[in-house]
């Protein structure tokens, strides 16, 4: 069992901010190495704003990452970016290889929504907390004004994964074709590298 940071609670809900220390990708990084089953909605994934790496996800059995906007072209361009880049690279091998062992399912659901983004933490059989709010690993934030997000327990928590089941039987499974634009970035870096070296 990992020691719990200071500002983060174990029992009760707190509000955190574009300004709060321990900061969202803190809190998220705490939660997540203490769940096997993550599911979350977001609006969008960036690829490029993911900073996190295998020993996050060291014990994690399934990830479920519901998104409502997916655009091939984006992530194609932000997979060959990364692969440039030897300190981010590795992202991209983590998602591909999770997405083959069948830890990590994405789906779409364009024509669904969801307010604000929320990622529910647990295991099996319980859920933990929802983290509810911005997902923004990165600093800057966006923009100026506040960045807020929450996390909650107990009824809350297991009222948002109920809402994610319900979200992600309407939704269509993405996976195969994330892998293929993860994989061909990974042929065309190593392309590269090749001819440079």
């Amino acid at each position: 069992m990992h020691s719990i940071p200071p500002g983060i609670s174990a029992q009760r809900s707190f509000l955190i901010d574009e300004r709060s220390r321990p900061d969202f990708k803190e809190v998220f990084r705490y939660y997540v190495q203490r769940s096997t089953n993550v599911a979350t909605a977001v609006t969008r994934v960036r690829l490029s704003t993911l900073d996190l790496d295998e020993t996050d996800f060291s014990q994690l059995e399934t990830l479920r990452v519901l998104v409502a906007e997916l655009n091939a072209l984006t992530l194609d361009a932000e997979a060959r970016l990364i692969n440039s880049d030897r300190r981010r690279a590795p992202r991209v091998d983590l998602m591909r290889r999770m997405l083959e062992e069948g830890r990590l399912e994405v789906r779409s659901a364009p024509l669904g929504g969801w307010s604000p983004d929320f990622t529910v933490f647990g295991g099996p059989g319980h859920v933990e907390c929802v983290l509810a709010g911005f997902h923004w690993f990165e600093r800057p934030y966006p923009h100026r004004g506040p960045a807020l997000g929450s996390v909650h327990f107990g009824d809350s928590a297991a009222l948002a994964a109920r809402r994610h089941a319900e979200l992600w039987e309407q939704a269509h499974d993405v996976g195969s074709a994330l892998w293929s634009i993860l994989s061909k970035a990974q042929r065309s870096a190593r392309l590269l590298q090749a001819a440079a070296g």
